[in-house]
């Protein structure tokens, strides 16, 4: 008589999972589990207490579906649908930029400044650092976010993250080419504009199926950031800051680029996670640290 097979566990599925990433991805583990616990819509302590039970095969084809979508290129965001930041769910999709942990450093930076009147993000995308901004701000607080991007696509997704977090009253979506649209004076003006070379994003596949106009800043990944710059001394209240995320690279440059434009101001350089120069703060006037 022969015995039937046993039936392949959640655990089993995890490490099966993980092992067919590994040569891909630099973080198998974490996206096994991230696309494990989308198909099965466990959150990770769910996961974890249920490694033993049986994976049902509907969970099974979701499961390999997904792998198989990974492994030819697509971001573990993509296909969940969204992307935690500043622990917050944003929807993404492909038409927008997926959050990236070392852009909270700014948005930790901003919360800092306090109290505000008019802030304004310019190039938006999924509204990751706008809404998280206003969601960690005082109930009470009685000031303006404003965000901005060229791209209807991204609008769309920020809008719908706007209203999933209940924050309709307290942030305001424009399209428009960087910052021709404000009149100003702003207070608080964030940008993490497209900075990357050609060069950059065509050696690096991971960064494939997010959108161009995202990533691409032009030859040396500068050409909107010059732009925004330029334009900061018509926008800017006389006590006033400026946060701008950038690649480590630029930093010198984007520093130089700021402290010309605004005379008398404070340049200073941020790390990321990694240690690398990622924000350069220029404060303006008789503003707190």
């Amino acid at each position: 008589m022969h015995q039937a097979p046993e039936s392949s566990t959640i655990g089993d599925a995890l490490r099966a999972a993980s092992k067919r990433l590994a040569a891909t991805s630099e973080t198998p583990r974490l996206d096994a589990e991230v696309l494990l616990r989308h198909v099965l819509g466990y959150d990770r302590t769910t996961l974890f207490l249920h490694l033993q039970s049986p994976l049902t095969i509907a969970a099974e084809r979701g499961l390999t579906t997904l792998l198989e979508r990974r492994l030819a290129g697509e971001p573990v965001a993509y296909l969940t649908g969204q992307r935690e930041f500043m622990g917050w769910p944003f929807g993404v999709a492909p038409g927008v930029l997926i959050p990236r942990p070392e852009t909270e450093i700014l948005v930790e930076w901003a919360r800092a400044r306090s109290p505000l009147t008019t802030v304004v993000d310019i190039g938006t995308g999924s509204g990751a650092i706008a809404l998280s901004l206003a969601a960690h701000s005082a109930p009470g607080w009685a000031g303006q976010i404003v965000a901005s991007d060229v791209s209807a696509a991204a609008l769309t997704i920020a809008s719908e993250n706007r209203r999933r977090l209940g924050l309709n009253d307290r942030v305001a979506f424009v399209r428009g080419d960087l910052a021709t649209w404000c009149q100003g004076p702003v207070d608080l003006l964030l940008a993490n504009l497209p900075y990357l070379r050609p060069d950059q994003i065509g050696t690096n596949p991971a960064l494939r199926a997010e959108p161009r106009l995202a990533l691409l800043g032009g030859d040396d990944g500068l050409d909107l950031v010059r732009r925004l710059i330029a334009d900061l001394p018509r926008l800017m209240a006389a006590a006033a800051a400026v946060g701008l995320e950038i690649d480590p690279s630029q930093a010198a440059t984007v520093a130089s680029l700021l402290q010309t434009t605004l005379p008398g101001s404070e340049v200073t350089i941020l790390p990321d996670l990694a240690g690398l120069p990622r924000h350069v703060i220029a404060r303006i006037g008789a503003v707190a640290p």
